[in-house]
């Protein structure tokens, strides 16, 4: 019985320490840029394969450029576990945009909403030549949308009650690795949202575990 515990002990670390990983490089293929377009570029998430795996990234960084089927490979860490093109993800910033990032994908399907939510993104992170967001001196034309809509898309992720207070244990940055692919600069950072284990499931997994095994030793008797 002792061996089994110690073994289910030591099944439930395991799966902590691989919910809790920070960082791992990993391939991405660009397929498309989605289907939304808002001021000249592709808005909302992005569609890649990484390892035979299909991703819904959403682009955090304005100014590079990706082309589909360009490939490269990007450092993958959750909010907090790395150095992104911004500086630590562990930032006020990083953790804006992580909060922007939750309400686009839980409003995927309204257009307009993903559109300014993009572009409120771009303006945390990237705030352009003219120091006031892209949105306000979009290169690529414009206007990209409803620029008074992104500023309280902006006004609302700056807000610490929002942002500070938000759990962003499935959110994953991958940024890509310098000077990769050759020739192309540095492709685009991107965010997305991935399912992982929470400390509160670990537990209901383990507590499941110990009530079988403890069923099964009454049985025995």
């Amino acid at each position: 019985m002792k061996l089994t515990l110690r073994a289910i002990t030591l099944f439930l670390l395991l799966l902590a320490a691989a919910a809790t990983a920070s960082a791992d490089s990993v391939t991405l293929t660009l397929d498309n840029g989605g289907s939304i377009v808002s001021g000249g570029v592709y808005v909302g998430p992005y569609n890649f394969t990484s390892g035979g795996q299909s991703l819904q990234l959403i682009c955090d960084t304005f100014q590079n450029e990706v082309d589909p089927p360009e490939t490269w490979t990007a450092n993958m860490f959750t909010l907090g576990g790395g150095t992104g093109l911004f500086g630590s993800t562990s930032s006020a910033q990083y953790q804006q945009v992580a909060w922007l990032a939750q309400q686009m994908f839980a409003n995927i399907t309204n257009a307009t909403m993903v559109a300014e939510i993009q572009w409120a993104i771009w303006d945390i992170l990237d705030p352009g030549s003219c120091g006031t967001g892209v949105s306000n001196c979009n290169p690529d034309g414009g206007p990209p949308a409803n620029l008074s809509a992104i500023n309280t898309w902006v006004t609302n992720a700056e807000n610490p009650t929002n942002y500070t207070n938000g759990n962003y244990s499935n959110v994953v940055i991958y940024t890509p690795l310098s000077g990769w692919p050759a020739g192309d600069g540095t492709p685009q950072e991107y965010i997305g949202l991935i399912s992982t284990p929470e400390p509160g499931s670990l537990l209901l997994i383990g507590a499941g575990l110990f009530s079988l095994l403890a069923f099964r030793r009454r049985l025995s008797y």
